[in-house]
């Protein structure tokens, strides 16, 4: 009789250790993400700031970003290619930006400073004509459509 009692106890120990180790690996599994999270957004910055800094130390990209947003069309031929380029860079941000959002590794309120930054960008022609242009991804483009449409519902 003691005999069983003594294997109930044990087996109830062993239970609870099953569980014990199991919340740990949980809290581990947690801790885990949460570092893939921030090491994630300490990358995206850097890749930001590296894109941002561009138009400040280069001469062309300045030149070529000022005449953009001015809404000027005389731009030199390298200043054309030098817009494109960061456009074109600026806009895989964005296109990574709304790919990490839907499958949940961006939280909302970062989605929603990129979905200003489009809005933005939207009113540069270059910018516009890339964003909801063919060699977007097509989620991406419907997405900035439907950031256009808001826009325009507002505006109007």
């Amino acid at each position: 009789m003691e005999s069983r009692s003594q294997r109930d106890w044990l087996q109830i120990l062993g239970q609870f250790g099953v569980v014990a180790s199991l919340l740990f690996v949980g809290l581990q599994m947690r801790q885990d993400h949460e570092i893939a999270l921030s090491v994630a957004y300490q990358a995206r910055t850097a890749t930001l700031v590296e894109f941002l800094m561009a138009p400040a130390t280069d001469d062309l990209a300045r030149s070529a970003m000022s005449k953009s947003i001015s809404g000027s069309t005389d731009l030199t031929p390298g200043e054309t290619v030098t817009l494109n380029q960061l456009a074109t860079a600026g806009i895989e941000l964005m296109q990574n930006s709304q790919f990490q959002y839907v499958n949940g590794y961006l939280d909302e309120e970062h989605w929603q400073s990129v979905r200003q930054l489009i809005k933005r960008q939207l009113q540069i022609p270059v910018w516009r004509k890339l964003l909801l242009g063919d060699r977007v991804r097509p989620s991406f483009r419907r997405a900035v459509e439907e950031i256009d449409r808001d826009h325009s519902l507002v505006t109007d």
